[in-house]
């Protein structure tokens, strides 16, 4: 059998033998277009993904999140979130402060097929949150041999002062990873160590030994020490 990696621009969407978790009308990418009956600031993008398996994740303002939901008919739970923590101006924090306070209190969804926008609502019903989907992206597939599913782990590093999401995707002998780190977007493939797991794309090298990692830039030549990164709890 054959498994297909889907390589998204800012994200690498990976089909798996595992059934569905939440509704199909959930999955997706998803862009805040109000929240809280106060809408959003222009230009500041407030996004949530719901995976097939109840994964969510996304960028609240400021910082990336992730966390698990679930969600049965019109009814969705989000579970507690890991959110990275970057300070950033106070109209972002704010806006992502709401945003966060929208998972929280969320207990029920609608979409809509024309406006093809999903509102989350309250217990007793009241909307919370507007978010119109946004799945339009640049896609790469890639069938590879022998292998009939896709494994992935998102871990967000703190290196130095920035934040790095690595999202490792691995399929038979294909194993990659893609690092978020703002609004860059690199994948890196798996190479030769001689400890841990190395990848490399573009000008970057990932190497990951443990729990930490370390990140390289080769425009800084060979003997660039690298930045420590640890997982950030």
């Amino acid at each position: 059998m054959k498994s297909v990696l889907a390589v998204c621009l800012g994200l690498l969407a990976a089909s798996s033998a595992v059934a569905a978790d939440v509704p199909a009308t959930l999955q997706g990418r998803w862009l805040a277009e109000d929240i809280g009956g106060g809408g959003v600031v222009d230009r500041l993008q407030t996004t949530l993904e719901i995976s097939a398996d109840g994964t969510f994740f996304g960028q609240g303002g400021c910082n990336r999140y992730r966390g698990q939901l679930t969600a049965e008919g019109a009814a969705i739970d989000f579970g507690p979130a890991a959110a990275t923590r970057m300070a950033c101006p106070p109209a972002a924090m704010d806006q992502e402060a709401r945003f966060f306070e929208v998972l929280t209190g969320a207990a029920g969804f609608s979409y809509d097929e024309e406006t093809r926008k999903l509102t989350l609502s309250d217990d007793a019903g009241k909307p919370l949150a507007v978010l119109a989907r946004s799945d339009e992206r640049a896609q790469i597939s890639i069938a590879v041999p022998g292998a009939d599913a896709v494994e992935r782990n998102q871990v967000a590093y703190r290196c130095g002062e920035e934040t790095v999401i690595a999202d490792y995707i691995n399929a038979g002998a294909v194993s990659l990873v893609t690092l978020t780190r703002g609004e860059t977007f690199t994948v890196a493939a798996n190479v030769i160590a001689a400890s841990g797991a190395k990848y490399a794309g573009d000008a970057l090298v990932w190497w990951v030994n443990g729990d930490d990692a370390t990140l390289f830039d080769l425009t800084k030549g060979e003997d660039d020490p690298g930045i420590p990164c640890a997982p950030d709890a």
